[in-house]
């Protein structure tokens, strides 16, 4: 099943997908947790392996991989990378697994546009919120960084929850200040910043000797725009996602036994930070 681009095989039987987590993410983006913390609790839900796929980032695959061995956890090196369908506007995630370390700084450097304007786009947002009257602290939400510096937009809503503004981090609010509104207008936090040419993400994936994977297509509509991927050289596609009901699933399955791809699954686990 894994054995394109040179990676070792994983198991081929039906249960695998059920002792592997292919796609959870750390304190190094937009997770809670550290990697130690990941691999304790991989190894407590009993998995063989899990894949790190931070947002824009490699940084946390040593130290997930030191986790891993402590743990007597197989670890696949792994990444998602925020990109943007051209012409639809609509976001798509790509993951690419099975990077090696050769290609990490080709990866990083392609990534490093997102992540800066991500960061730049967090501190607008908390800025216009403190001037909005909000209780968000910009150097609180500097202080919620990880290891990388990567800041992320759930550092200003875990505020907003611990003031007591609102009671949960993905509710009525969060759609007001973050999200774009029926009336076509931007809430006053949306987060405006440069994503990835999907295209040139796969590609990129790819040179670098990785195995680039669409993720969770049913959140955001990506469906159209996978023969496209595919004529670039997707090799996979997640079916199982927390955002993916049995229509999304069977839709995948489906385009997997179309064009040929690899189906993976994960939880898409962001600690706290999740939903």
């Amino acid at each position: 099943m894994w054995m394109k681009n040179g990676l070792k095989s994983m198991p081929t039987d039906e249960g695998w997908q059920d002792r592997w987590d292919l796609h959870v993410h750390s304190h190094w983006s937009d997770g809670s947790d550290s990697p130690e913390q990941l691999a304790a609790w991989a190894r407590r839900q009993g998995l063989e392996g899990i894949a790190l796929t931070d947002h824009d980032t490699l940084a946390g695959v040593p130290e997930m991989e030191r986790a891993g061995r402590a743990q007597g956890l197989q670890v696949l090196a792994g990444i998602e990378i925020s990109c943007q369908e051209p012409e639809s506007g609509r976001q798509l995630h790509l993951l690419g697994y099975g990077i090696p370390e050769k290609g990490w700084e080709q990866v990083e450097a392609f990534c490093y546009p997102t992540c800066r304007g991500r960061n730049e786009a967090v501190r607008r947002a908390a800025l216009a919120l403190r001037q909005a009257g909000y209780p968000v602290d910009w150097e609180q939400v500097q202080a919620c960084a990880g290891p990388g510096g990567q800041l992320c937009k759930q550092y200003i809503l875990i505020q907003l929850v611990e003031q007591g503004v609102c009671d949960t981090m993905y509710g009525p609010l969060y759609k007001r200040l973050f999200k774009v509104g029926p009336d076509g207008k931007r809430g006053i936090a949306y987060l405006d910043f440069p994503l990835a040419d999907p295209v040139e993400a796969l590609h990129c994936i790819l040179e670098a000797g990785g195995v680039p994977v669409l993720a969770h297509p049913g959140q955001y509509g990506n469906y159209d725009f996978v023969p496209t991927l595919v004529r670039e050289g997707l090799q996979g596609i997640e079916v199982r996602h927390p955002k993916h009901g049995p229509a999304d699933v069977e839709r995948c399955r489906q385009l997997a036994r179309q064009y040929g791809l690899l189906t993976t699954g994960g939880s898409d686990y962001h600690g706290r930070y999740g939903d």
